[in-house]
């Protein structure tokens, strides 16, 4: 599952909430609007940031994830594909795909002492994580997430 880019549905609100604001000359419109525009700000700036851009290498390959230090619920081995990423306000959020083409989503709420390397992106702490809606409880003393570049070919084959 490849998610609608967020500089896309948020330019369709921004536009489609200023016309319907100014024929219709109603102000929650342009609240709308403005809210719009703050978090396509976000999205259009996400490339930037050093985060996304480490886990925008990993784009199109298998990687092995870990949340609070273990593979994430009903996983399996934590080996996916990392097929997106993207911000929205504070949460940074990652879309994988199985091998069997299930899209997954992972959220990063307000990701904090991140480091980065060239085979692999660990964020220290979170204000919390969640793996396709579900929350995942914290560990002590785990990364709150941990994605690893992993020797498998985005076929899961070994490569």
């Amino acid at each position: 599952m490849r998610s609608v880019p967020a500089r896309i549905l948020f330019s369709l609100l921004v536009v489609v909430s200023a016309t319907l604001g100014i024929l219709t000359a109603r102000p929650i419109l342009l609240v709308v609007t403005a809210i719009a525009l703050f978090l396509l700000t976000t999205s259009l700036l996400a490339p930037r940031l050093p985060l996304t851009r480490a886990l925008g290498r990993f784009r199109n390959q298998a990687v092995e994830v870990r949340l609070w230090g273990a593979p994430p619920p009903d996983s399996g081995s934590g080996t996916f594909v990392l097929t997106d990423v993207n911000v929205l306000s504070a949460g940074t959020h990652v879309f994988f795909a199985t091998p069997d083409g299930r899209g997954l989503h992972l959220k990063v709420a307000r990701p904090r002492d991140a480091t980065l390397t060239a085979n692999e992106v660990v964020i220290a702490s979170a204000k919390y994580v969640q793996w396709n809606r579900t929350r995942v409880e914290p560990r002590p003393g785990a990364a709150a997430v941990a994605i690893r570049g992993s020797n498998l070919t985005s076929s899961g084959v070994a490569g």
